[in-house]
């Protein structure tokens, strides 16, 4: 898209993509497709398994669209949509404080987490599985700076046309 800034589109693209392993990994662990991962599969579906599987594609589904989102952040359906222009203010309020809540919750938490030992899997994933499991979940921790630094992109892109849009408005005017 024209305008749109390089390491903006990257951010974006990032923040969207951040998403995708820890998503993946969910998934195929909850329908016994990933080796080494049975035990967290029976903890996750212990009580009530329909809960379980609800959830977990839930959240994955959550996860993906919130993370998708992003990508408006430097498309023209960020812009515009079904003809309309889309009210900055919105837009950017909407970002930020997603920007910031999964900060909040796939950084700051995860990092505070496992510094005091705790481990989203109860400690029921070990070995080589371990190891698949942290590198699909380590992207994760750069999803909300990455969205961050996609809305400043997507504000200072908007704003500045704004301003610009102003300034040759107020020039005809003359």
């Amino acid at each position: 898209m024209p305008g749109v800034q390089r390491w903006a589109l990257l951010a974006a693209w990032g923040a969207f993509l951040a998403t995708v392993p820890s998503a993946l990994w969910r998934v195929l662990m909850i329908v016994g497709l990933l080796p080494g991962t049975a035990k967290l599969r029976e903890f996750e579906l212990a009580g009530d398994p329909v809960q379980g599987y609800v959830d977990v594609f839930a959240l994955s589904g959550v996860q993906l669209i919130a993370g998708f989102l992003s990508i408006g952040l430097v498309r023209p359906w960020g812009e515009r949509f079904l003809g309309r222009t889309i009210l900055l203010a919105p837009v950017l309020a909407v970002a930020i404080l997603g920007g910031l809540a999964v900060t909040w919750l796939f950084t700051i938490t995860t990092i505070a987490q496992f510094s005091a030992g705790l481990r989203p899997d109860n400690a029921l994933v070990s070995g080589i599985p371990l190891a698949v499991m942290v590198v699909c979940y380590v992207p994760i921790l750069f999803w909300g700076p990455l969205e961050l630094v996609a809305t400043a992109g997507y504000w200072k892109r908007r704003a500045g046309y704004r301003d610009a849009e102003q300034r040759v408005g107020n020039a005809d005017r003359a």
